[in-house]
């Protein structure tokens, strides 16, 4: 959006520039000033304009879709950074890391790495009504790692910036799925990382990660989408996240759901 204003519901021309910008800025790992901090005012539809405008070049390049990630789901942490409500954004396969494995930092701008609870949905979710219970009965939970990557140069990005960025999706693994053997939103997570350790519990995620599901697919709703069997779902960081460097191994680990891992470089 360099030289461009403000931005409404938006003009297709200032959309597409701002998804080739943050697509850009994605591929060759260089950070771009954060719009707000720029003076460019975001609506919310165009902030979600230009997420669905980098899905498709996504798509374009021949990239599967594998789900979805939510953001800003802990109360604590929107207060804490004076944001007003969650969003989502978009997981790829090229994101998904597989438990145990390697991620390539190189790819990377300042990535960060947060504890969450997974959904797989075993059957469709949708409609406008969706409750957490019925997402408690349509799929099973794991363990996982969020790797979130803003394509903005520094951390001093607003709701509307994260949002047109698919909400910093950059990396995911996920652990085992199965049936949590309780509500999920009593499921207990620590992450380690060396001498590291940080510990919370699924209520963190909009006071359940079933609730943080069902908020999902009444959002897709709106947007004629549904939740389809096969999608995953991180549910939001349990905990506050930590930097990630070279040489690192990061763990999440449940009691109940067991656990999954990562190694940088």
């Amino acid at each position: 959006m360099q030289g461009q204003g403000s931005a409404g519901a938006g003009g297709s021309d200032l959309v597409s520039a701002a998804a080739l910008e943050l697509d850009r800025a994605e591929r060759t790992r260089v950070g771009i000033q954060p719009w707000s901090t720029q003076g460019h005012r975001l609506t919310s539809e165009a902030a979600w304009a230009v997420a669905a405008a980098r899905d498709r070049l996504r798509a374009e390049r021949g990239a599967v879709h594998t789900g979805y990630k939510l953001g800003w789901t802990s109360q604590a942490m929107r207060e804490a950074l004076g944001i007003d409500r969650p969003n989502f954004g978009t997981l790829w396969d090229y994101m998904r890391v597989e438990d145990g494995g390697t991620l390539d930092l190189a790819r990377l701008i300042h990535p960060k790495v947060e504890p969450e609870l997974a959904f797989l949905a075993d059957a469709t979710l949708d409609g406008p009504g969706v409750t957490a219970d019925e997402v408690l009965e349509s799929g099973r939970w794991a363990v996982a790692l969020e790797i979130v990557d803003p394509r903005w140069a520094s951390y001093d990005f607003d709701w509307f910036d994260n949002t047109a960025d698919g909400s910093s999706a950059a990396a995911y693994v996920v652990g085992a799925f199965r049936r949590a053997p309780v509500r999920p939103e009593s499921l207990r997570l620590t992450m380690q990382a060396g001498e590291i350790s940080r510990e919370g519990s699924g209520d963190a995620a909009m006071g359940s990660p079933a609730e943080a599901v069902a908020y999902l697919v009444r959002q897709l709703h709106e947007r004629g989408e549904a939740l389809r069997p096969g999608l995953v779902v991180l549910t939001g960081g349990i905990t506050a996240p930590l930097d990630l460097t070279a040489g690192a191994t990061v763990r999440v680990s449940s009691p109940e759901l067991g656990s999954c891992h990562l190694h940088c470089r």
